[in-house]
Parts: C-alpha cells; sequence; structure tokens
C-alpha cells in the first residue's frame, strides 16, 4: 500500500510540475489591435498603470488602443498584473518581488510581437503610464523595443531611496535605446525632486533621455478618474504628440 501511494504521489506531483510549467510557458495575459490593412505596421506594446489592465484602458485617453491604430500601429497591451496576482494595494510588489519574472515576461511578449506578420518586427516600440512607465523604461533600457515613452512614470520605486532599489536607472547604459520622459511638476504621487535625480543617474550613464516637464501638472493629466482629479486634455494631446513624433524620428529603414 505504501509504495502504491508513493508511486501516486509522485505521479501528482510530475503532473503538477507539467501542468504548471505548460501554464508559465504561455505569454501572459494580453491583448491585440491592428489597424485597417495588411501592414506590415510598426507596433507599439502600451503598459498599465497600477489600477491595473481593465479600469486603466477606460481612463487613459493615451493608453486607448484606437488612439494607437489610427496612426498606424499595431498594439499589444500586456496585463503584467495578472499571472502574480498583484493588486493596486500591492503594486510594489512590481518591482521588487516579481521584477524579474516581469522582465522575462515582458521580454516574451515583445518577441511575440516582433514574429507577427502584421507587424515591421524592425520598428517596436513602447509606452508605459505611472507603473507602466517603469517597464517602458526597462525594454527601452536593455533594447528590447526602438524607443521607450514614459508618461508620468515611476522613476524611484522605492520613494526614492535608489540605494535600496536602483531600478529603473540601472537599465541604463550608454547602449540604451531612446527613452522620452514626461512629467508633472506637480506630480503628488512621483514627486519631481526624487524623478530629477533619476534622470540625472540616467543621463550620467551615457543613456540618451529625452525629458520635458508640464508646469502645475499632476499625477495621471490624462486620467477621467476622480481619485487623481488631474484630467489635462492640453496636456494629454501634447504628450501624445511628443510621444508619436520621438518614436517617427527612431523608425528604422
Amino acid at each position: 500500500m505504501y509504495n502504491i501511494n508513493a508511486k501516486i504521489s509522485k505521479i501528482l506531483f510530475i503532473f503538477v510540475l507539467f501542468y504548471s510549467a505548460q501554464c508559465f510557458a504561455k505569454p501572459i495575459k494580453h491583448d491585440i489591435h491592428y489597424p485597417d490593412g495588411n501592414g506590415p505596421f510598426p507596433a507599439i506594446v502600451t503598459l498599465h498603470t497600477s489600477g491595473g489592465y481593465g479600469p486603466t484602458k477606460k481612463w487613459i485617453e493615451n493608453y486607448k488602443s484606437k488612439v494607437w491604430t489610427e496612426r498606424g500601429y499595431v498594439v499589444y497591451a500586456p496585463d503584467f498584473f495578472n499571472r502574480h496576482g498583484i493588486t493596486p494595494k500591492s503594486r510594489m510588489d512590481t518591482f521588487s518581488v516579481y521584477r524579474e519574472e516581469i522582465e522575462r515576461e515582458l521580454s516574451e511578449i515583445v518577441q511575440l510581437v516582433k514574429k507577427d506578420p502584421k507587424v515591421d518586427g524592425k520598428n517596436v516600440f513602447a509606452i508605459g503610464f505611472s507603473n507602466g512607465g517603469f517597464w517602458a523604461s526597462y525594454l527601452a533600457g536593455t533594447q528590447k523595443v526602438n524607443a521607450g515613452a514614459s508618461h508620468y512614470g515611476v522613476w524611484k520605486a522605492n520613494m526614492g531611496r535608489s540605494i535600496e532599489n536602483p531600478f529603473p536607472m540601472e537599465y541604463f547604459t550608454k547602449d540604451s535605446n531612446p527613452v522620452l520622459a514626461l512629467h508633472g511638476a506637480d506630480d503628488g504621487t512621483q514627486r519631481m525632486r526624487h524623478v530629477q535625480q533619476a534622470w540625472d543617474i540616467v543621463s550620467s550613464s551615457g543613456a540618451n533621455i529625452t525629458t520635458h516637464v508640464y508646469p502645475g501638472a499632476d499625477h495621471a493629466w490624462d486620467s477621467k478618474s476622480k481619485r487623481f482629479d488631474a484630467w489635462n486634455p492640453q496636456i494629454t494631446q501634447d504628450a501624445l504628440k511628443r510621444t508619436i513624433t520621438f518614436f517617427e524620428s527612431n523608425l528604422r529603414k
């Protein structure tokens, strides 16, 4: 009886390992949206805030797929919270507990984008908002995408204690691909004094970083959420225009 139970337990253990491996071999949950036509098109990976995937798509204007498909981009929108059960309350785990796993998972998404027959694999970009700005910095800093844009992004994931957590600054070197960083002077979530320190570190690495600060702007200027009450349509449109121009300047033939 003992031998039979032991064998059954061993079989079940192997099955669980196999099932887990199969599950996690799949890319993380993501949506895909295409422009009209056959392509191949440039592509953009859009990266959500700490509010998560679903709600973010509704209230972040520049995140919406239509904004990008109308301009001829294929949109891949990965949910990097879902697999790890991250919530707005546990959002800081994104930058510490699950950082290396999310790095791998987003890198896999980029590879998936580049294999898409409707995508011009030479021209893949990333845009991130708040939490997602951290990951756009990762993808550009480590040369996974042509260029990245961080809108009111996380630049000090540990509330300014860079010695304890040197990311996303540590992703950047002189060989990094360009990044555009847009931020509000009155951002109460990612305060400008910490952000400027991070930008200085990135610049000192030799990386190509372009920055712009919006006077009087708070966190999430393209948000219609009452939580932030920072909605500013003029800044929203300017940020979109700057980002599109930045990406176009980094298109490869």
